[in-house]
């Protein structure tokens, strides 16, 4: 009984590889958050910050202005609040998965909230050139780049999740991958975030959202351990029966 209950309790060669996987990206974003908002505290410049906006803003046009709207609309409080409920709702009803549920809100809501946290803590005043849309509120990290991570990053963690053909995982995991990308350039064109800024959210984003789907991961680790147990359990009953 305590071999069965042992091997049931053993770290599965997934999460172990997933919690190398996490470990390294944290660490490796924390890194480069650090290093991004030293140079902002030192008050020294940023300067691939004037590269990025000269060549983003190159492609300038009122057809790529419209383009540029609906994608940052894509990113914005209200759109991801939107989706977000319809997400938490399709989980619930087809999957019947009350902790991806949870999660997922804590990985959105909670990025939302450390976004306004770091925001008030650096105080970096937004672009007041090029400005094609107005924005209040603080500049780094971006609020737009960090929600649009760790809302349609755990998307892609559930669609990799999922039991989708892999070549479907990989068409599904690169469009929401690029409309991440494109939500953060949207902001460097319209004018109200610095690339620096977008890139702080970026990395914040991917911190705050594997440190979430880790603990998911440790949970379905942990309940799916627990069903297998007790149906062991159940089995040996009967047979005992």
């Amino acid at each position: 009984m305590y071999r069965k209950r042992k091997e049931a309790l053993s770290i599965s060669p997934h999460l172990t590889m997933w919690t190398i996987t996490g470990l390294s990206f944290s660490i490796i974003g924390i890194y480069l958050f650090i290093r991004l908002s030293t140079i902002l505290i030192e008050k020294k410049p940023f300067h691939f910050d004037g590269i990025v906006i000269d060549n983003v803003r190159s492609y300038s046009s009122p057809a790529m202005d419209g383009i540029m709207l609906v994608m940052t609309e894509m990113g914005s409080k209200f759109m991801l609040g939107l989706l977000l409920v319809i997400s938490m709702i399709w989980l619930y009803v087809k999957r019947k998965d009350k902790w991806g549920v949870r999660l997922y809100f804590l990985t959105v809501a909670g990025g939302g909230l450390v976004n306004l946290l770091l925001k008030s803590y650096f105080e970096r005043e937004r672009p007041n050139v090029n400005r094609i849309i107005e924005e209040d509120g603080f500049s780094f990290p971006s609020g737009h780049s960090m929600g649009s991570m760790t809302y349609y990053g755990f998307l892609i963690y559930l669609v990799l999740r999922s039991k989708q053909k892999p070549l479907t995982k990989v068409g599904l995991g690169i469009l929401l991958g690029l409309v991440i990308l494109g939500i953060g350039i949207s902001r460097i064109y319209l004018g109200v975030h610095y690339p620096s800024d977008v890139l702080a959210g970026f990395i914040a984003g991917i911190v705050w959202l594997v440190i979430c789907i880790s603990f998911l991961e440790i949970i379905y680790f942990y309940k799916g351990n627990r069903h297998k147990l007790t149906k062991r359990t159940n089995e040996k009953v009967e047979i005992s029966q």
